[in-house]
């Protein structure tokens, strides 16, 4: 017997390959020969497969991730990103189990495309208008190899990594006011 709760889904799978896929809140009694497959998901900031956590459980609604990204500009300044991702699951179910670690999935695909998006700006361009860029790029995105889609993106900290510039930077804001 497995509890399944609000939000979450777990997959089951029977020796013969059959699979069903439950969603919560639910009680599920496993047949003789089912078993609850698992995922591996990656943790700390920013993601990696360093330290994974397995569990039998998907958060398929309101899922939170979040991720420090490092970026470098058309200028060549780096800048570090953290950022937290509001991810659901739609679609069928049983494409939600398609990638093993969906956090890194989601991590790397979201990582490439801003490092790509970035690429083209200025510093000065991508920092004035950082959080407007980053939201228009990531919001709404669909990943359609496992019915993922990031419904909201919380910029937390957007940081220079070159102390010189990003005082430059400041400064000149500064005057502009």
């Amino acid at each position: 017997q497995i509890s399944v709760w609000t939000g979450y889904a777990i997959l089951v799978t029977a020796k013969t390959g059959r699979r069903r896929v439950e969603v919560g809140p639910t009680t599920v009694l496993l047949d003789y020969d089912e078993t609850v497959e698992a995922l591996t998901l990656s943790t700390g900031k920013p993601k990696t497969t360093d330290k994974l956590l397995e569990t039998p459980f998907l958060r398929v609604e309101n899922n939170q991730v979040t991720d420090i990204v490092e970026v470098e500009t058309l200028d060549h300044v780096y800048v570090q990103l953290r950022m937290s991702y509001r991810v659901n699951f739609a679609g069928d179910p049983l494409k939600w189990f398609a990638v093993e670690n969906y956090v890194k999935f989601l991590c790397d695909h979201v990582r490439s495309i801003l490092k790509g998006a970035v690429r083209k700006l200025t510093v000065e361009d991508f920092y004035a208008s950082s959080t407007d860029t980053i939201r228009t790029l990531i919001s709404g995105m669909e990943l359609p190899a496992n019915g993922m889609r990031i419904g909201d993106v919380d910029v937390l900290q957007v940081t220079l990594k070159d102390e010189k510039i990003r005082a430059l930077l400041e400064a000149a804001q500064h005057d502009v006011v």
